[in-house]
């Protein structure tokens, strides 16, 4: 996969996780639930913000549209079940999260720009914190049945 197309499909990826996190946000009933799941929609829409900015320099610059793999979108993309506690939305989360973070740790190896892997590699690095933030609320959830409060999570990356 050549660097346009990986990051045509990140911007697919960003896109279904932005749409994941809005649709549980609305159907969360615990308050914080519903504030984490923002919180991941807004990092996803921002995300799908950078990918953009560099997917538009790099098709500027080969003047050619990339196909999707379409066969890989599906396995990056989890789908999502017509029900689905919060609980159980955290799980298809943490999935979908670590799915993304070794796609983009894979894409950063195979960049040809520097700015676009220094992208992918720190894309990689949030993905993974995301990961963290949802194993971290489930573990909490399942052991006391209490959600946590997503801020007392640190997200920063090195």
């Amino acid at each position: 996969m050549n660097e346009l197309e990986a990051l045509a499909l990140a911007l697919e990826v960003e896109k279904n996780e932005l749409n994941f996190y809005l649709k549980l946000a609305r159907k969360a009933t615990d308050e914080r639930a519903k504030k984490m799941f923002l919180f991941l929609a807004k990092e996803e829409a921002e995300h799908w913000g950078l990918f953009e900015e560099k997917f538009v320099e790099r098709l500027i610059e080969k003047c050619e549209l990339p196909t999707v793999d379409k066969e890989l979108a599906e396995k990056l993309i989890v789908e999502e079940p017509e029900t689905l506690s919060e609980v159980d939305a955290v799980k298809v989360g943490m999935e979908q999260e670590k799915l993304t973070w070794e796609f983009y740790e894979k894409a950063a190896k195979e960049a040809e720009h520097e700015s676009v892997r220094r992208l992918f590699e720190e894309l990689a690095k949030v993905e993974k914190a995301h990961y963290e933030l949802l194993k971290a609320q489930y573990d909490s959830v399942m052991k006391t049945g209490i959600w946590m409060d997503y801020q007392d999570f640190s997200l920063e990356v090195d």
